[in-house]
């Protein structure tokens, strides 16, 4: 009788589907990813049959070697970043839009410490302005944004900055300005520690990516049935991002560890799945013009074919 029962134990465990095994992401910590932190809270990783857990990395240009090392297995990230690991000879690969630049939902903000009196863009010569990740999204747009104000970004010093410490170098005076999305800039201007300047979103072309998500191209290649999951559940949480206002800034609070009263000040950006080579060549254009790549590249080549 135990030789049956030991059996039939045997056959019903061969019987269960496998469990899933564990996919690690990797975000900042801004709003901007939303997506990435609706999925996990909303289930919808767990609706596509995945196990996800959601990491969080201080700087984004911390992140590229992180997937390389496979600490993480795939992240949203910014387009430059993207851009600088790919020139720098990491074989990533973009499988899903995420955050889209649009002029009604401005997000990227240019701060200036309270107690500075600055009227002008060419008030910013000779200060010094936090940026979180040296050829990251926020400074390639603040760059492209000086340069339109007439400005040259050599005659401004910029600093590396972490989103969590901008509101204390800002109050300690270390820096004059920092560029900021929320979380970070809902707590600065709440504080008074800073005040927004300039919404730096209203001078950039409507449509660009603000955020991907991607993975290193061996992990896509050997792992296509995970990609097509998370493509289709990174989906579903971009359209609740896109109707779900408000329970989407509690799904990201909860992740952010934010305080209840700061989650109705949140921004988030709108959300897109889809992602062209013209979208990721603006940005290419924009960095080699500034001279944050040196080769060419083909936008086409950085996008995984669906």
């Amino acid at each position: 009788m135990k030789f049956w029962a030991a059996l039939a134990v045997v056959f019903l465990a061969s019987a269960l589907p496998a469990a899933a095994e564990q996919i690690i992401g990797i975000s900042a910590p801004a709003a901007d990813g939303a997506p990435i932190f609706v999925a996990a809270q909303e289930g919808f990783y767990a609706k596509h049959g995945l196990d996800v857990r959601i990491d969080l990395a201080a700087l984004m240009p911390n992140m590229p070697p992180i997937l390389a090392s496979n600490a993480a297995q795939f992240g949203v990230l910014t387009p430059t970043t993207v851009i600088q690991a790919v020139e720098g000879g990491l074989d990533m690969v973009a499988f899903s839009g995420g955050s889209i630049i649009t002029h009604d939902r401005s997000t990227q903000m240019l701060v200036v410490r309270d107690g500075l009196d600055l009227k002008l863009p060419q008030d910013f010569v000779g200060k010094r302005i936090g940026v979180p990740g040296f050829g990251a999204n926020l400074h390639v747009t603040l760059l492209y944004w000086f340069q339109a104000k007439g400005v040259d970004p050599k005659s401004l010093t910029f600093v590396e900055v972490t989103f969590p410490t901008m509101r204390d170098l800002l109050a300690s005076k270390q820096v004059d300005a920092v560029i900021a999305i929320d979380p970070i800039l809902s707590q600065i201007v709440a504080s008074h520690a800073g005040h927004v300047f300039a919404e730096i979103a209203l001078d950039l072309p409507e449509g660009i990516p603000g955020t991907i998500y991607v993975a290193m191209r061996d992990w896509a290649a050997a792992h296509p049935g995970e990609i097509k999951s998370l493509q289709g559940a990174l989906a579903d949480a971009e359209a609740f991002v896109n109707t779900e206002p408000d329970q989407t800034k509690a799904d990201v609070a909860a992740h952010l560890k934010m305080p209840p009263d700061l989650v109705k000040l949140l921004k988030i950006s709108h959300q897109d799945p889809t992602l062209t080579p013209q979208q990721l060549g603006w940005w290419v254009d924009v960095m080699k013009r500034n001279n944050l790549i040196a080769g060419t590249l083909d936008p086409a080549k950085m996008i995984l074919a669906r």
